[in-house]
Order: C-alpha cells, then sequence, then structure tokens
C-alpha cells in the first residue's frame, strides 16, 4: 500500500487497517499483550517497523491521516502517536495531542511519544504537563510525568518536578506510580546531591515512589555498585 498520500480518504483507512495486519507476527501476540498489558487488537508489529510506517505516512499529508481518527488496535494508535509529536506548530500538535490522551490505553502508548522541546517552547509543555497531571485518568498522568521526564536536561526544571512528585503523595495507579519512580532516579543521576536533599528532606514523599526510584537507581548501569549501596538507606517502609 501506498502510504505517501496527498489525501486519506475513508476508504483509504480501511485499506491502511488490512496493510498493517499483514505485519502481524501471530506468535508474539499472547507474549506482547502480557508484556502491554492491553485489551485492544494487537499485532505485535516491531516498533521500528511502525516507525517505518510512520515515516511514511509523514512524507505524505500527516494531518489528512490523522483526522481520520484509526483507533482499531495498539499499533494504529501507536502510529498515530508517532507522527502527533512531529507536527508544527505546537498547538496543532496538542490538537492531537488532546485527542489522542483520550484513546492511549497502556504504558507503551506513554512512552513512545518524543517531543522536540526548546528553550521557546518549554513553558508551553511545563503548561501541559501540569494540566495532564491533573487528569482522573492514570495513562494522561502518566504522560505528564513524561513530558517533565524529556526535560530532564535542563537543571532549572528539577524545581518543578520534585513539586509534581510531591503532588503525588496519594497516588496508587501502578503505572504513574512506574513512571514517577523512573523519573526521579534519573533526577537521582543527573542530580545527585540535589535530589537525595530533596528525598531527606520532603515530608510528604508517596513511599512508593521512592521505593521504586531507588529499585530504578540499582538497576541502571550508569551508577557504581556502591553507589547503588549508597541508596539502600533511602527505602521506605
Amino acid at each position: 500500500m501506498n502510504l505517501n498520500k496527498s489525501d486519506w480518504a475513508k476508504e483509504d483507512g480501511d485499506a491502511f487497517r488490512a496493510h498493517i495486519k499483514t505485519y502481524a507476527q501471530h506468535e508474539k501476540i499472547h507474549w506482547a499483550r502480557k508484556i502491554l498489558n492491553t485489551s485492544l487488537e494487537l499485532y505485535a508489529i516491531p516498533t521500528p517497523k511502525m516507525k517505518a510506517i510512520a515515516e511514511e505516512i509523514r512524507c505524505g499529508n500527516v494531518k489528512s491521516f490523522l483526522d481520520l481518527k484509526l483507533f482499531c488496535s495498539y499499533e494504529s494508535i501507536a502510529i498515530y502517536g508517532m507522527l502527533l509529536t512531529k507536527l508544527e506548530p505546537l498547538s496543532l500538535t496538542v490538537s492531537y495531542l488532546d485527542v489522542y490522551k483520550d484513546v492511549m490505553e497502556n504504558w507503551a502508548h506513554v512512552d513512545l511519544l518524543s517531543f522536540h522541546i526548546t528553550q521557546d517552547n518549554k513553558g508551553d509543555f511545563l503548561e501541559l504537563s501540569h494540566r495532564y497531571l491533573q487528569s482522573d485518568k492514570a495513562f494522561v498522568r502518566r504522560l505528564g510525568l513524561m513530558i517533565l521526564f524529556q526535560m530532564l536536561d535542563d537543571q532549572t526544571v528539577l524545581p518543578i518536578v520534585y513539586h509534581s512528585i510531591l503532588k503525588l503523595e496519594e497516588e496508587n495507579a501502578y503505572y504513574v506510580i512506574m513512571m514517577a519512580g523512573w523519573l526521579l532516579s534519573e533526577c537521582v543521576i543527573k542530580y545527585k546531591d540535589q535530589t537525595l536533599d530533596f528525598i531527606v528532606n520532603a515530608t510528604t514523599l508517596n513511599h512508593k515512589i521512592v521505593n521504586k526510584c531507588v529499585q530504578k537507581c540499582r538497576e541502571s548501569r550508569r551508577l557504581t555498585v556502591e553507589e547503588k549501596d549508597e541508596l539502600i538507606q533511602y527505602k521506605k517502609k
């Protein structure tokens, strides 16, 4: 199927559904379903192949494809997500992201999103993260944290990250706890002294997040054995 289209019609959507099914790896579907914890139709298409499909669509009319809202499977939703992050201007990305956030259904739909965050649009992404962290949907809150994760090279974002984690004192959703712990562990790795001071002095930190942070740090290849052992003392009971 030609995916480089100047215009996508409704019947092209039906052809696209049939096309991606041809890449199904039937022997891996059961395994992939367990990993993703998804109830969606699933073909176990490898991520590099989905990215290649997205790249071919991107050479044509991306907006026309997205407007079809082909949300029939894990893969079709994932490809929608891969495409929307490359749209310009940012306001257009956000308009499609607000659609996507209501159909994304598992952790991978969040984690595959890769945003182009610059000093010019930093404030917009911080506002977006804040809004998503107020959601009553766990995967939208995970997305709010993922946006912060992708901003961690900017040390000035640290106070906002810490504040956001403090707001999760009562959080119990597994996939939000996982992302928050991963985010905090990345803070430890990149900004060790500041982050350990934060963990020690914060009085309202969610213990599950702290313990997941310690676990993620101890699994990291970027810390020495001695540094990993030192972190055990920060685990919460």
